[in-house]
């Protein structure tokens, strides 16, 4: 049979030509690179929509960690870094950072597998680059058997021959060309859930003949066969044992979560207060709003009694008619809850005359959306089957103005006011400045000064507790400015200021949004910043500019400076998609080194507070000269504590997932951007978690 029969006949099988079993599948499981597959070999199996792991492996080639996360429900994107033992001479290890994405084309039926088709290091020709096209089909409920075709790495044994020509040369560039080209090998594995509970039996033959790892090392490759155990050790955690080739063993251990499967019952504190319609023969004089000072009483005990259920007000006004609220929801994990709560309190406290209320969402010192609730719809609204979907359509909302207009604006007397907090940070080293996985354990104290509600001097000193990061890191030799590739030669053992500035936040209109900051804005540079970022409420895209002048700051000094500079500035375009809680974000301009290129972001916010992102920066430095990985990536997660907590709270803890001392595509680490600050409180995402105003 020819190359291309033998394809299509490959094809033909993982498509679909299977027996007819209706399948009740187990769930998915982890092969030994930390992404969801048999082994080495991939599968088409997809976890549930959300669910995020953190895996770290090894073996006898290689060691590192993989994040993966199931980005849509037919969508798994993993972050994979690793070490590659004697990759590029005896003894010398090869980092490898690399991004892989599996896409499900067809989803498991009764006569059809799910079909996927799939890239390791996607966009780079690595190592570890390849292609597959694989078919999973589930025999009875305990039973799964894979089939598919691989190129690139996965091509490489028994290869049945080129179907799209040659295969480009191994580099470190991106491109395209590379792409389901050259050999082209079979592979197939099978998944047993034994009957000892949690425990799965694997067995693949592998298309991977490990060429390059049997250059330079004393690795062997025996058999094309592997074998391996997977046992599920609760929700959270599952361990793999491995042996590969006939002659290596290998390990793999696996933390999950969900942030649809809340470790503990969520809100489980008192409920909201009742809505007690108005009787129709209740007086509505408005004769008390011609005293200023009944007017601000009210404003003020209304304020006190709030405070105490996390609710701040920042302004208020109060008129015969008109109750308006500038609030900050520091409790609440949702904001529509806030202001469900705050709505009911308002509806069974205020004077009867009161018909509107007008409640607007602050962010730090800004002001975002301001929500127009009848409250005669409020008392025709409370208990009725539709109320949450009624509710969101007969609330208004618009942009709001830097402040209340009108007389007689009641705001607290909390000017200037000092607040100070100490945390953990534990950073990790994706890959770059001498390491692979590398991490520090610091603790951060941040200190503000407020003088006025937009203006502040704001402080950050972390002081190192232990880690690695930089260790072992040589001088730079990096071509271009040393904006990032220095790191190692920061002193870091004693208490460091990160940072000192003074920040004004304003707003020029309702729809623009204003930022300066001036002193040490980061560790590494200090000098000016400013912003101005466009978004209307009601708008699901923005734009921003950003400009800056900095100094690189002393290496063994808090406050010196040394003789570079910069001017970096950025365009930037902001899009809440409206599916599936997805973001994207493009920026456009200089970076730190001088360098021209974009930055593409692209996250995932989900409506408790979970958030996943990821970022891939490209300039006109070359791949040569960039620094190690060739181009910036890498990709944070953010868990918010009321996913582990039984009570509402509005704080999380973040880990970012990203390379140190890059000098191609270096950002300044600006603390107060704003769109991070505003995101949100638009409607996109106040209608996201709307449901949650009548609970």
């Amino acid at each position: 049979m020819s190359v291309i029969g033998r394809l299509i006949v490959t094809t033909l099988l993982t498509a679909g030509i299977a027996p007819a079993v209706n399948a009740q599948n187990f769930g998915a499981s982890f092969g030994s690179n930390g992404s969801v597959g048999i082994i080495d070999m991939p599968n088409a199996v997809m976890q549930p929509d959300g669910q995020t792991s953190w895996s770290f492996v090894g073996n006898g080639t290689m060691s590192g960690a993989t994040f993966n996360f199931q980005l849509l429900p037919w969508i798994e994107a993993s972050t994979r870094s690793v070490i590659l033992d004697d990759w590029t001479a005896p003894g010398v290890a090869f980092g490898d950072t690399a991004l892989d994405l599996k896409f499900q084309l067809f989803r498991e039926g009764n006569m059809r597998p799910a079909v996927a088709l799939g890239f390791r290091d996607f966009l780079s020709n690595g190592p570890t680059t390849s292609e597959y096209l694989v078919a999973t089909k589930g025999f009875g409920s305990n039973l799964r058997v894979s089939a598919g075709v691989g190129w690139g790495r996965l091509g490489t044994y028994n290869p049945i021959g080129e179907f799209l020509g040659p295969r480009p040369a191994m580099d470190n560039g991106i491109g395209f060309d590379h792409l389901f080209a050259g050999d082209a090998a079979l592979f197939a594995g099978v998944e047993w859930q034994t009957p000892i509970d949690n425990l799965t039996f694997k067995a693949e033959y592998s298309s991977d003949a490990y060429t390059g790892e049997q250059v330079f090392g004393d690795f062997e490759r025996d058999s094309p066969f592997n074998f391996g155990l997977e046992y599920q050790l609760g929700p959270h955690i599952a361990l793999g044992a491995y042996y590969n080739y006939g002659t290596d063993f290998g390990f793999r251990v696996t933390v999950s979560g969900n942030p649809n499967a809340p470790i503990t019952p969520q809100d489980i504190g008192a409920g909201p207060a009742p809505v007690n319609a108005r009787p129709h023969d209740v007086t509505r004089d408005t004769a008390w709003a011609a005293n200023p000072a009944v007017r601000n009483a009210m404003i003020n005990a209304l304020a006190d009694a709030l405070g105490n259920d996390g609710i701040r007000v920042k302004q208020g006004r109060i008129d015969g008619n008109v109750l308006a609220l500038y609030i900050d929801n520091t409790k609440y994990s949702r904001n529509p809850m806030a202001v469900g709560r705050l709505a009911r309190i308002l509806a069974g406290s205020a004077p009867a005359s009161v018909e509107i209320f007008q409640i607007t969402l602050m962010a730090g010192a800004l002001p975002t959306t301001t929500m127009e609730i009848r409250r005669s719809d409020l008392e025709a609204q409370v208990d009725r089957p539709d109320a949450g979907m009624r509710s969101f359509e007969t609330t208004q909302f618009s942009d709001a103005p830097f402040n209340i207009a009108g007389d007689t604006v009641w705001m607290p007397d909390v000017y200037p006011r000092f607040s100070w907090s100490i945390n953990p940070r534990v950073p990790i080293n994706l890959f770059s400045a001498g390491g692979v996985g590398q991490l520090d354990f610091l603790l951060v104290g941040n200190a503000n000064y407020q003088i006025s509600r937009g203006f502040g001097l704001n402080m950050a000193v972390s002081q190192r507790l232990g880690g690695n990061i930089g260790e072992g890191a040589g001088p730079s030799v990096s071509p271009i400015p040393h904006v990032r590739s220095d790191v190692a030669l920061y002193d870091n053992t004693g208490p460091v200021v990160t940072r000192l500035t003074a920040d004004y936040l304003f707003k020029v209109n309702p729809a623009v949004y204003g930022r300066v900051s001036a002193g040490y804005l980061e560790r590494m540079f200090g000098g000016i910043s400013g912003e101005l970022l466009w978004k209307p409420t009601n708008q699901s895209w923005g734009t921003g500019v950003e400009l800056s002048y900095v100094k690189q700051r002393a290496f063994d000094s808090m406050f010196g400076f040394q003789e570079y500079e910069a001017l970096t500035g950025f365009a930037s375009v902001y899009w809440n998609t409206g599916f599936q809680e997805l973001e994207a974000q493009l920026d456009v301009g200089r970076y730190l080194a001088g360098d021209w290129g974009a930055t593409f972001s692209l996250s995932r916010q989900f409506t408790n507070g979970w958030e996943v992102a990821g970022f891939i920066t490209l300039t006109d430095v070359s791949f040569a000269d960039f620094g190690e990985g060739n181009f910036s990536k890498g990709v944070s997660l953010t868990i918010p504590f009321a996913w582990t907590l039984p009570f509402e709270s509005r704080s999380s803890v973040s880990v970012n997932l990203a390379g140190f001392g890059n000098d191609g595509g270096a950002r300044l680490n600006i603390a107060n951007r704003l769109y991070p600050i505003i995101r949100g409180n638009s409607v996109i995402d106040l209608n996201e978690s709307w449901g949650a105003f009548w609970q």
